[in-house]
């Protein structure tokens, strides 16, 4: 069996818990005693033990609510968590290579599980290997810099191509995602709309010819027909390069035209990851049924989840959908299920295999 092309193994993510507050920094007393700032307290787990992988030139779909752990997952395994949330275990590796924790320079705990490469060598990788789209484009550009500037930094980095050809790359790029070429290497990201910000990340993150495009709800904020124009830009672009690609959203109509395979995300779990066609159509976990029960588009007469989803640092007992789930026995409400395959699909659920859930069509 080939090698994944991107695999996260164990993922453990933690924030720093007191609202108002900054995360510790090493005291000189911390570091007499050899004492890491992961053992601080504050620090509350949010999720733990995660794991999935992306064949190359696949597209995997990690689909949930929101707040349920998608973007946690997606940018936790190549360190690109905001201030005060941090991965604290597992492993990542891209085309059989440790891809490092940002910054990761000295032998802790979580060093050692993410791999001790100093930044450079991280930039290197996320550079030219891996691409990434966020999910607010505007403000993920640097606002006193311009579009085209920041486009070539990674070209100026990690090439030996000249100045007029690095500018060159990036007007052919932004042409590429249909943006006028020239007026808009020129601008700055407040003068674009939600829209071009995002063709223009996404020029961006082609520009050094990634094997794999890391996605976060890509399309969040636009407008249903830019949207639409987007994301058919996007996986356009996907197939013409042969690239893999991780995408969150909680858009089920995208997710059936774009992805190979589907992770269902719920509590900070992956609680279903299969083939696309069995999750639409052959669901076998009780909040996939719900997920398609609740979306236009799948049924003629909607059907809510009753609920709310629990928060990542407050988890019920046993399994965490048990309070919402239509199918719950006593077992799931004490015991927290571990994946199990059914056919070709992995579940969190002890009823999997007897349970017949309504999937579409």
């Amino acid at each position: 069996m080939p090698q994944p092309l991107y695999e996260v193994k164990g993922l453990s993510v933690a924030a720093f818990g007191r609202p108002g507050e900054a995360p510790p920094k090493r005291s000189r007393w911390q570091t007499w005693m050899g004492r890491d700032p992961e053992e601080s307290d504050g620090w509350v787990e949010l999720i733990s033990d995660v794991s999935f992988s992306v064949n190359a030139g696949e597209t995997l779909a990690l689909v949930g609510e929101s707040g349920s752990g998608k973007t946690l997952m997606l940018l936790g395994g190549v360190g690109l968590l905001p201030h005060g949330v941090k991965a604290i275990a597992g492993q990542t590796t891209f085309a059989g290579r440790v891809v490092p924790r940002k910054g990761a320079k000295k032998a802790s705990h979580a060093t050692q599980v993410l791999g001790e490469l100093k930044d450079a060598e991280w930039r290197e990788i996320m550079g030219t290997g891996i691409g990434v789209l966020f999910q607010d484009a505007v403000a993920a550009w640097d606002p006193t810099q311009m579009i085209g500037e920041q486009s070539g930094e990674v070209l100026e980095a990690h090439t030996e191509l000249t100045e007029d050809e690095v500018r060159q790359r990036v007007l052919d790029a932004l042409g590429e995602v249909r943006l006028t070429k020239r007026r808009k290497f020129f601008s700055f990201s407040y003068q674009m709309s939600r829209g071009e910000a995002q063709r223009a990340m996404l020029a961006a993150a082609l520009l050094s010819d990634p094997k794999l495009l890391l996605a976060d709800e890509p399309l969040s904020g636009l407008d249903a027909t830019v949207a639409s124009a987007v994301a058919s830009l996007i996986d356009d672009l996907r197939a013409k390069r042969g690239m893999a690609m991780i995408l969150v959203t909680h858009d089920l109509a995208r997710v059936a035209a774009m992805a190979d395979r589907v992770g269902v995300v719920y509590a900070g779990k992956i609680v279903e990851l299969g083939p696309v066609e069995d999750i639409f159509h052959v669901p076998k976990h009780p909040y996939t049924e719900g997920l398609l029960n609740s979306m236009p588009g799948f049924r003629e007469r909607l059907k809510p989840i009753e609920g709310d989803a629990p928060e990542l640092d407050d988890l019920p007992e046993g399994c965490a959908y048990s309070p919402r789930c239509p199918y719950v026995v006593d077992r799931c409400r004490t015991e927290r299920p571990e994946p199990v395959m059914v056919d070709a699909t992995e579940v969190r659920c002890f009823r999997a295999n007897e349970l017949l859930l309504d999937g579409v069509g």
